[in-house]
């Protein structure tokens, strides 16, 4: 009897009164002090079932897209580390949100969209399967275009402009800035166009429409905070003119390295005194550096996971981490024991990270965040270089 009462549990929808008071707080906050615009008259006919597919450039897109849709009450699939902190789980719980753990096979969360669909549901999907740290979005993962196929309900995809800029992911806690957001709805496909498609095809409908370069979707549009550039520093992490690492500092309005280098970073997001005009010039040229066939990364590492409780325990314990082209290694101990742990790059896909302190990932089904030492900072190298092996063995698997 538990067994079936636990399989007819409802997804359901947040309390639409609760819903109405966060949306009027949120509203007259965004649209005063980050200047956000809505191109969503979409809305008024959107039903459920359906699926979104939205863009992930900031931490607020939860909240963003929230605004675009209402009055509808949409369904998040989130990841499941929003439920291993005390000040998002409860919120999460408010939400009705289906999670997911990130670049792993998670067959209750395709049961739990299931579900979904079937209450009617407006699901909202981050296809990228993390957050950008750099304002581009990033490829849509494995296994998406197949599930929107499989449900095969209208298809509309969601996209805000600018909100990296506004919110970039390297900022410090709190330290936003003021320019402008545009956020947009669309339909992509109805029910029965994306029962027509192949996977291919909405695979590649799918990446064209949340494709966005915020800096150059918001070219000439100027953002104003404290300090532009503080933060910055935890995704740049190569030098352009001495070509060490982990020698940039960045403050003031200035990126600065110990060899005499000093960029310094405008309101509008725009470069001078470098080889590059923007800061994804810079990320883009710093990952695309990495020699894979011969570089090697390690590095001790400070370990989270969770306690019993379920929530995250940021003393956990302490290992050693490495990375090479074939594997990733993780030894130590958590919570006394020791752990050691091998996993394939093929599998492993991609490392989601809070630039500066650390990066995931899953241990047979749980939870370790892994902050390199002594220099957190690293930790964005460790991303870009897993990230650069697995584009290039999907360019390689597209030409055989």
């Amino acid at each position: 009897m538990k067994k079936n009462k636990k399989n007819n549990t409802k997804i359901g929808k947040v309390n639409p009164i609760l819903y109405a008071i966060v949306y009027a707080f949120f509203k007259a906050k965004y649209k005063k002090k980050y200047n956000i615009t809505f191109d969503n008259e979409i809305v008024k006919d959107l039903k459920g079932p359906a699926i979104i597919v939205a863009t992930h450039t900031c931490d607020k897109d939860h909240i963003l897209s929230a605004l675009s849709l209402y009055p509808v009450r949409p369904t998040y699939i989130v990841s499941d580390h929003f439920m291993r902190k005390r000040s998002t789980a409860k919120l999460m719980k408010l939400a009705h949100v289906i999670t997911k753990k990130m670049f792993c096979a998670d067959l209750s969360t395709i049961r739990n969209v299931l579900r979904a669909k079937k209450e009617n549901a407006v699901i909202v999907i981050f296809p990228e399967g993390r957050l950008s740290c750099y304002g581009k979005t990033l490829p849509v993962t494995e296994g998406t275009a197949e599930l929107i196929k499989k449900l095969s309900v209208d298809l509309y995809a969601w996209k805000a402009e600018g909100a990296y800029l506004t919110f970039p992911k390297w900022r410090d806690k709190g330290d936003n800035r003021c320019g402008r957001i545009h956020a947009s709805v669309k339909l992509l496909l109805s029910a029965d166009e994306v029962s027509k498609k192949s996977v291919e095809e909405i695979k590649t409908i799918t990446s064209e429409a949340i494709y966005n370069d915020d800096e150059l979707a918001m070219t000439g549009v100027e953002y104003k905070c404290e300090d532009i550039s503080r933060g910055v520093d935890k995704i740049l992490f190569k030098c352009p003119n001495c070509l060490k690492e982990g020698t940039i500092t960045a403050s003031e309005g200035h990126i600065r390295c110990k060899c005499g280098l000093d960029v310094t970073l405008d309101s509008f997001y725009r470069l001078h005194n470098a080889p590059f005009e923007r800061i994804n010039e810079w990320f883009d040229w710093q990952q695309d550096s990495i020699d894979l066939d011969s570089e090697t990364l390690y590095a001790k590492a400070k370990l989270s996971c969770c306690n019993q409780d379920g929530y995250m325990d940021h003393e956990a314990g302490e290992g050693e981490i490495y990375l090479d082209k074939d594997v990733f290694k993780l030894s130590g101990t958590l919570h006394g024991e020791k752990i050691e742990h091998t996993v394939s790059t093929e599998k492993l896909v991609a490392f989601p990270i809070s630039p500066g302190h650390h990066f995931d990932i899953y241990i047979d089904g749980k939870l370790v965040l892994a902050s390199p030492q002594p220099d957190p900072k690293s930790t964005v190298k460790w991303v870009c270089f897993l990230d650069r092996l697995t584009a290039r063995r999907k360019a390689l698997e597209k030409k055989s």
